[in-house]
């Protein structure tokens, strides 16, 4: 009995194991072949460049209902495969249903961070203006900046064939000032290799940037303009402030120090909600670039630096946090990772690539600087 039980417990296979290993042997050279404890078929092959290799053998494989991972075992390349796990279909009508409730929410929120302001300052910063359609710009902007991040995302998702689901919008209710907690896209299964994982981890920080920027540059280009003396009586009023870095993102810093507008002597710029919006690209950018556990930063840092790379970076990247004042996102991450851990996953353990042993292209190393600098320039303290 004990015998048919653990035969009945092995994977099955939708091909002979001499196809599977005529596929291998047609890339590979191929060391030696077993079936491991858990009845995978598993192959020691030749330590060379096997990156483009492993991809084309993923395809064949993936004709079959099959795929494969490769680690490196001492001086030896192991590679193991395994039938594909059995996915459900996704659930079209929940990306929907949470999309029509962020836009309501979003909308809520501006209109009030619009209307729920003193009297004296709507006079001085909408004077003449429409306040539903400033309501209109604000609500664009939050949405346009998380929006086009996930579009980032479903991009390259869609460039390297990775099963990720449409994300997942996250409405927040009042009073949560923009509306939204972002959203989220589940990989359905891992990456190819270290550059299938940098590009889904860049991709979104990237084009949520490009975002923040152009709101950024419209909040700056479309600001009121009103006298010293008018300023200096809602300074007093405390209608108005002074923010500087580190309380402001330093991108807003950057933009308005370039003079792309000739302000009157005797006059100042006043940066209304829709530089809010900006800040909140900003945040939305830190928050995701940061090299922590299973956010996009983790995947950048996993692929760059390796599991354990990833994971010393990850705590300096809690120490950020922390110092930095967010104590309640760097909780809800511990949570998150906690229940991680109880599923068997190590903690701040990041998704590993089915080939970890093919290094990260020259190009996205380089682009290793460019995510480093939108951290830099989109911290402040919230």
């Amino acid at each position: 009995m004990s015998e048919s039980t653990a035969t009945s417990s092995l994977p099955t296979f939708s091909i002979d194991l001499g196809s599977i290993r005529f596929m291998l042997d047609y890339r590979f050279t191929i060391k030696d072949a077993y079936i491991d404890i858990n009845g995978l078929p598993t192959f020691i092959v030749s330590d060379e460049p096997i990156k483009q290799k492993f991809q084309e053998l993923l395809l064949d494989l993936g004709n079959h209902q099959l795929t494969a991972k490769i680690r490196r075992v001492a001086d030896n390349l192991v590679v193991s495969v395994s039938p594909k796990p059995k996915l459900g279909k996704p659930h079209l009508r929940t990306n929907v249903i949470l999309f029509l409730a962020t836009i309501a929410s979003v909308t809520y929120a501006s209109y009030t961070l619009i209307y729920d302001v003193d009297p004296r300052l709507t006079s001085a910063l909408f004077s003449g203006s429409n306040l539903l359609v400033q309501v209109t710009i604000l609500a664009i902007s939050i949405l346009g900046i998380v929006g086009i991040h996930e579009l980032g995302h479903v991009l390259a998702n869609r460039h390297h064939k990775m099963d990720a689901t449409l994300p997942y919008f996250v409405p927040a209710p009042p009073p949560f000032p923009f509306g939204t907690f972002g959203a989220v896209i589940s990989l359905r299964g891992p990456p190819g290799n270290r550059d299938q994982l940098f590009d889904l981890g860049f991709s979104g920080p990237i084009a949520g940037f490009l975002a923040t920027i152009i709101v950024a540059l419209f909040a700056y280009l479309t600001a009121p303009v009103m006298s010293e003396q008018q300023a200096q009586q809602l300074l007093q009023a405390n209608l108005l402030s002074i923010s500087n870095w580190p309380n402001e993102p330093l991108l807003l810093e950057l933009i308005t120090g370039m003079g792309l507008r000739n302000v009157p002597s005797g006059h100042i710029m006043v940066l209304t909600q829709i530089a809010f919006a900006a800040e909140v690209g900003a945040l939305i950018t830190f928050l995701n670039i940061l090299p922590v556990w299973q956010l996009d930063g983790g995947h950048i840092a996993r692929a760059a630096f390796g599991d354990k790379g990833h994971k010393l970076i990850a705590l300096l990247g809690f120490a950020v946090l922390f110092l930095a004042g967010y104590w309640g996102f760097a909780l809800l991450l511990g949570f998150f990772m906690l229940i991680s851990y109880r599923r068997g996953f190590a903690l701040l353990e990041g998704v590993a690539p089915l080939d970890d042993v093919s290094p990260l292209s020259t190009s996205r190393k380089v682009l290793l600087a460019v995510a480093l600098m939108m951290l830099v320039v989109c911290f402040f303290v919230f």
